[in-house]
């Protein structure tokens, strides 16, 4: 593939997805007609799935994006900077090895020294860069403040904060109301990039409830379409580059895009759900509420205190290196039909992670049309 078109490929996927598509091998098509399944493919251990598999033997194939991810944000590059061509799985450059070595490195460090657990890995010596930080500096950083006490220096002492109910009932009446969300039974949403980048492809997104969705990235030379029926979550691309293996954070990403509302899952399927603190937000007041989602992501809302609506989501994937983090900020509410829905949605990332989604504003919206269940099991040319 002409490598201008294989970076494009790559931008449309991040437009929609938040696993990182840097691949750190290519795929082998045998391991799909030996498993039939989307969830086994998955399953499997990724040497079986992908070729040149050397350090990271016996990891799910689903995890291998998100450990990329992982290494990508750390050392703040892409794909490029370990692979090169269409392959990713032939070893071209110096990188690639090099990388290797620091994996086994990083294993023993955590195994000999820390029983096991991920207290080293590449972020404690690269923080963002391609060469690791050995030298410190002359004058020292600011220290960091302790992320907890920071949100109760935002309740005056004596300030109770508001039960999970009370947070939560503020937020639903502040889009409309219960019955007014209720009502809503379909939406088709329109979006284009914030930044004006990719002005030749369009994003939609079908939702239907209960809990169904549809995103479709389609422009002239490449498509891609990810999906969740219900009950399976699938994803496929027009070169069937991918076929339908979903890593874990693209699952975990489009299980939160069946939401017809931010956090409308909150209270029926997160657990150790609490307010844990009341913290600034630019110059708004929010109170935060932090649970385990059902994907196991732990997650905060940060909902604005006088007008109830949520101002940002702040999620943590777990990775066999560590945890990553992403950051969804809302603004621009608009009522339609009753509804308010934010039109812009600002997304962050350590080092402006490749995977990340891509910032994102609404050009067209409908609500309460007719959408066929069929039209989520799969891209238009296997659905229909």
């Amino acid at each position: 593939m002409h490598e201008k078109k294989k970076r494009k490929k790559l931008t449309m996927e991040c437009a929609i997805l938040t696993g990182l598509m840097l691949g750190a091998v290519a795929y082998t098509p045998m391991a799909i007609a030996q498993s039939g399944s989307p969830d086994a493919i998955e399953d499997q251990p990724a040497e079986k799935v992908f070729h040149n598999i050397q350090v990271l033997k016996g990891m799910r194939a689903g995890d291998l994006q998100g450990a990329m991810s992982f290494i990508a944000s750390s050392l703040g590059v892409d794909c490029d900077y370990c692979h090169r061509g269409e392959d990713f799985g032939k070893d071209v450059r110096k990188e690639k090895s090099r990388a290797r070595e620091m994996i086994e490195m990083v294993r023993q460090i955590n195994q000999s020294t820390f029983h096991g657990e991920n207290k080293v890995n590449c972020f404690t010596c690269h923080e963002g860069h391609k060469d690791p930080i050995s030298l410190a500096p002359i004058s020292p950083s600011v220290p960091r403040e302790n992320k907890t006490e920071a949100g109760a220096a935002g309740t005056p002492p004596g300030v109770p904060l508001p039960s999970v109910d009370e947070v939560l009932s503020h937020y639903v009446e502040a889009l409309g109301g219960q019955a007014a969300l209720d009502g809503v039974k379909t939406r088709i949403i329109r979006t284009t990039s914030l930044n004006g980048e990719n002005s030749e492809s369009r994003t939609v997104t079908y939702q239907k409830a209960p809990g169904k969705v549809l995103l479709a990235n389609q422009s002239p030379s490449y498509s891609l379409w990810v999906g969740f029926n219900g009950g399976r979550a699938w994803e496929q691309d027009s070169e069937k580059s991918y076929w339908g293996i979903l890593n874990t954070p693209q699952r975990n990403s489009i299980m939160r895009d069946s939401e017809l509302y931010q956090g409308s899952r909150i209270k029926s399927q997160y657990s150790d759900v609490k307010v844990k603190s009341k913290e600034k937000i630019g110059k708004h007041d929010s109170y935060v509420v932090v649970g385990t989602s059902p994907e196991s992501t732990g997650e905060e809302f940060f909902f604005d205190a006088q007008t109830g609506l949520l101002l940002r989501r702040h999620i943590v994937e777990q990775t066999i290196f560590g945890a990553f983090q992403i950051q969804a900020d809302f603004d621009d509410y608009r009522e339609i039909g009753g509804v308010k829905i934010p039109f812009i949605v600002r997304w962050s990332s350590p080092g402006g992670a490749w995977g990340t989604k891509v910032s994102s504003k609404i050009v067209d919206i409908q609500q309460n049309v007719r959408i066929e269940d069929e039209q989520f099991n799969g891209p238009p040319s296997t659905s229909h």
